[in-house]
């Protein structure tokens, strides 16, 4: 088959074209986080993610977290429609539930949960764990912002639930722990 001149050209401008028409561009700066620090602050004493990236800082790509979680805590189990979520163990030890199977994570341990399927995890350790968090695409510190807000102005469950499913999230169950 003989390509043209002109059609070989025509492919690889529409090939250069489709990361830009997807959204999906890179980041055109460095960002950093220094040990304990925070990138984007949130406005509850007790919710202690430390955003390392932030969607801003990926041109949307990515935000990443670092958590310091107590012995037995938790999120509740849950489902996200919009973000993958990937976690790296730094310290301790978690038990995954990602869709109908569990998973015992330890210090190096990593594992992907993807969109779409109910997950939960907890710190089996006795001692405070602690874990990064990836979010792709970028853009989840902003519900730990809102719904930080909504906590400590005590939110109904009603309207906690109306912030989880304006991030793209819903609410399935109880934590492992609970």
């Amino acid at each position: 088959m003989d390509i043209g001149r002109r059609s070989l050209l025509y492919a690889f401008g529409v090939a250069s074209l489709t990361p830009l028409l997807s959204g999906q561009t890179a980041a055109r700066r460095v960002a950093m986080a220094k040990p304990g620090e925070s990138r984007y602050k949130f406005d509850h004493p007790d919710l202690n993610p430390l955003c390392m990236i932030t969607s801003q800082d990926s041109a949307g790509i990515i935000s990443m977290f670092e958590f310091i979680i107590a012995p037995k805590q938790g999120p509740p189990r849950h489902v996200h429609h919009r973000e993958d979520e990937t976690y790296y163990i730094l310290t301790g030890e978690f038990l995954f539930e990602v869709g109908d199977t569990k998973y015992s994570l330890v210090s190096g341990s990593t594992i992907y949960a993807p969109r779409d399927v109910p997950h939960c995890w907890a710190n089996v350790a006795t001692t405070e764990s602690r874990m990064i968090m990836a979010c792709t695409p970028g853009g989840f510190e902003a519900f730990f912002d809102e719904s930080s807000k909504a906590m400590m102005d005590k939110a109904s469950p009603e309207q906690m639930n109306k912030i989880m499913a304006k991030y793209g999230c819903e609410l399935l169950g109880p934590p492992i722990f609970s």
